[in-house]
């Protein structure tokens, strides 16, 4: 986090350059995020692109008591969002099979049930409101913590704490109705 800050007071200080150091230690995590709230490759390289530029702009606004990844994090999310009230809805998008090599290398029949369940999972959460299906991809996708999914959202903990609920709740619920498995949550 310190080295994050440092980088963000060398840009400010007027060295453009050090944005890069930040862009290539973030542009892969911005990515995998755009991607797993059911984005194509392509869209979340764009709204990652974007959000690298927002974020630029706007770098003198950034806090320095919170975490660049959350604040980066957010500007993505907002860029996303945005995007998705344009088209009113966005793209369904099956998983690739590189997002899910890690499950089975050894056996093809249980890496394509794992790929199966996978974009089932998916294809129930895209029913679920956005806020929902951000905090599930954050806590679960991303692996972050209550306080930093608190940060990267701006809202208290006891908030990711109540979405996380509801959005399991209502993910069983769409699943119960499809007759997937609820193990899945």
């Amino acid at each position: 986090m310190e080295e994050d800050q440092e980088w963000v007071k060398q840009v400010l200080g007027g060295d453009p350059h050090a944005f890069a150091h930040l862009v290539n230690k973030y542009k892969n995590r911005v990515c995998s995020l755009l991607v797993r709230m059911g984005n194509s490759p392509e869209d979340a390289e764009d709204f990652a692109q974007s959000a690298f530029v927002n974020a630029y702009k706007s770098l003198q606004q950034y806090d320095a008591s919170r975490s660049f990844s959350a604040w980066l994090n957010k500007i993505a999310i907002n860029c996303c969002l945005q995007a998705w009230r344009r088209v009113e809805k966005h793209p369904s998008v099956p998983l690739q099979e590189s997002n899910t090599a890690h499950i089975c290398e050894e056996n093809p029949e249980s890496f394509y049930l794992a790929l199966e369940k996978q974009n089932e999972l998916f294809a129930v959460m895209e029913e679920l409101a956005s806020h929902y299906r951000i905090v599930l991809t954050l806590r679960y996708f991303e692996e972050l913590s209550y306080q930093e999914i608190a940060e990267t959202m701006q809202v208290p903990v006891t908030t990711v704490q109540v979405h996380l609920y509801r959005a399991k709740k209502k993910l069983r619920e769409l699943m119960g109705k499809r007759g997937e498995l609820h193990e899945m949550c």
